[in-house]
């Protein structure tokens, strides 16, 4: 049988087709130019030149014939399309704008935030870091960034890098979880965990007016170590303070005999000896001054009589109306039973964001407020545990890990309060007390919402929980009725009936004039 070369002509330009069709779908999906596409490519060229060794004839008559003539001019027409719209385009990439068509503008940046973005007196940087497995993550985030950006001036612009890849730029900004931003101005930085407008601006005013913001740690007590990167040390903590740009240092108040007058708060972490009343004399002198202060308390095992006698929970319930209990949070209904486990959130400053992200206390001790005569000091209980805990006071039972219940004679019931937050706003000053020093600890500081329990209550505490108010965005609510009965009737004989009738009914009357005019 003898083959035509019109046909393999035929057969190879469908080959040459087919075989860069694939080659171009193969470059979309895997974004590569790897051997699969040059051997698509190579074989498209190949079957291409074939066609016309095999049939030239073929390609004479599609170059000179009438064909070609109509098929050139609109070559021409598509051509200067095409050149038109990439002109277009060129321009647009040029010159981006973008509109927010939401009714409430819930796509732009507050006018707080392009007042600052105006007045950027510096080259500002911000650098996402984010790994591959949250890229859904960054992808939504890269909206809010081109706002910035746009906004500017040209003195911002940003980048995402790969921590996992550049592992030595995240720790040369201090980047301790992932999906996290760094502000750079200059030297200054600051770390941003939550990738929300309020914390970058606040981050862009905090970077263009850096001031000395400085967190004391009280030692001398057996208080937790911020150097020691053991389990129980708080290296972590340090470190996080150190990213969002606070100046970190040890306090001895025994040695030095005052709190300096540029502490932006005093941390007390789990002091194994009692503090001596010279200390709580300076303490409460520096609270009487506008003092910011974080306290986090172990359970002690204490008598009844040590600890009515302790000089630091004395001041506390009697200063600012805040109990420290002698006991040991037991909820055996859970699956960690000497765990005190958040199960509800107060409305706070230091709680909005942790949404419902669970925080929990190893070897915790409960909480609660008492009355106050005539006192300034407003009191949120902030975390609260489920109602199967309780406030177990045998300490020996706890120790031998024995069956351990419930005693109605002098133990309190749960929900058991596990942090509180006061401000006595006369005069300026402000206290968060924690039943657990363990949470914050090395070993526990990145379980799920522990650190950030603990640095927004340092924010809130030295009054940086909110440098600046954005407007707030409103969201007009909408409701979609359901049609009734007789809308739907209509419709449905609107779209199924009518229409397709009258398409219908004409076709069938042209048909016919035809074939009778035929």
């Amino acid at each position: 049988m003898r083959v035509r070369k019109s046909e393999v002509a035929t057969v190879a330009y469908w080959i040459a087709v087919i075989a860069l069709l694939a080659s171009g779908a193969w470059y979309v999906v895997n974004r590569e130019m790897d051997l699969v596409i040059q051997i698509g490519l190579i074989l498209s060229v190949g079957s291409i030149i074939l066609g016309v060794v095999a049939d030239p004839q073929r390609i004479r008559k599609a170059i000179t014939g009438r064909q070609a003539k109509y098929g050139s001019n609109a070559l021409i027409f598509s051509l200067a399309f095409m050149g038109i719209l990439s002109v277009l385009n060129y321009l647009i990439y040029l010159n981006p704008i973008q509109w927010d068509l939401t009714e409430d503008q819930l796509y732009s940046l507050s006018p707080e935030t392009i007042r600052v973005l105006s007045d950027l007196p510096a080259e500002v940087t911000i650098r996402g870091f984010y790994t591959p497995s949250i890229s859904s993550s960054r992808e939504n985030v890269r909206p809010l960034l081109d706002q910035y950006l746009m906004n500017s001036n040209d003195k911002l612009d940003f980048e995402f890098i790969d921590p996992e890849e550049f592992p030595f730029v995240a720790q040369q900004y201090n980047v301790i979880s992932d999906g996290s931003l760094v502000v750079t101005s200059g030297e200054t930085s600051e770390v941003v965990e939550y990738a929300s407008e309020e914390k970058i601006t606040e981050a862009l005013v905090r970077v263009l007016n850096p001031q000395e913001r400085k967190v004391y740690f009280l030692i001398g007590h057996g208080e937790r170590d911020i150097e020691s990167v053991d389990e129980d040390g708080y290296s972590q903590v340090n470190r996080s303070l150190v990213s969002k740009n606070y100046q970190v240092e040890n306090l001895n108040l025994l040695a030095q005999g005052s709190i300096p007058e540029d502490a932006s708060l005093l941390l007390i972490a789990a002091p194994l000896a009692t503090l001596l009343d010279t200390e709580i004399s300076l303490l409460s002198e520096y609270m009487e001054e506008g003092g910011a202060l974080i306290v986090l308390l172990e359970p002690m095992g204490q008598t009844p009589e040590e600890h009515e006698s302790d000089p630091l929970i004395t001041y506390l319930k009697s200063q600012w109306g805040i109990e420290a209990l002698g006991n040991f949070v037991v909820d055996t209904s859970t699956n960690l039973p000497f765990y005190g486990i958040s199960y509800e959130y107060a409305s706070h400053a230091i709680t909005e964001e942790l949404g419902n992200l669970v925080t929990y206390f190893p070897t915790a001790r409960s909480l609660k407020t008492v009355e106050l005569q005539e006192s300034s000091i407003e009191r949120i209980e902030l975390v609260l545990t489920g109602e199967n805990s309780w406030g177990e006071t045998d300490f020996a039972a706890v120790a031998s890990q024995g069956a351990l219940e419930f005693n109605e004679g002098g133990e309190e019931l749960g929900p058991l309060t596990l942090v509180i937050a006061a401000e006595d706003a006369q005069k300026d000053a402000r206290l968060v007390l924690f039943g657990d020093a363990d949470f914050a600890s090395n070993a526990f500081f990145f379980e799920l919402g522990n650190g950030d329990l603990l640095l927004n209550s340092i924010d809130w505490a030295a009054g940086e929980e909110q440098l600046i108010s954005l407007t707030l965005k409103t969201t007009t609510t909408r409701y979609v009725l359901p049609p009734t009965v007789q809308v739907t009737g209509v419709v449905f004989l609107t779209t199924i009936v009518l229409i397709p009738g009258i398409v219908i009914v004409l076709g069938g009357s042209i048909w016919w004039k035809r074939r009778k005019q035929g």
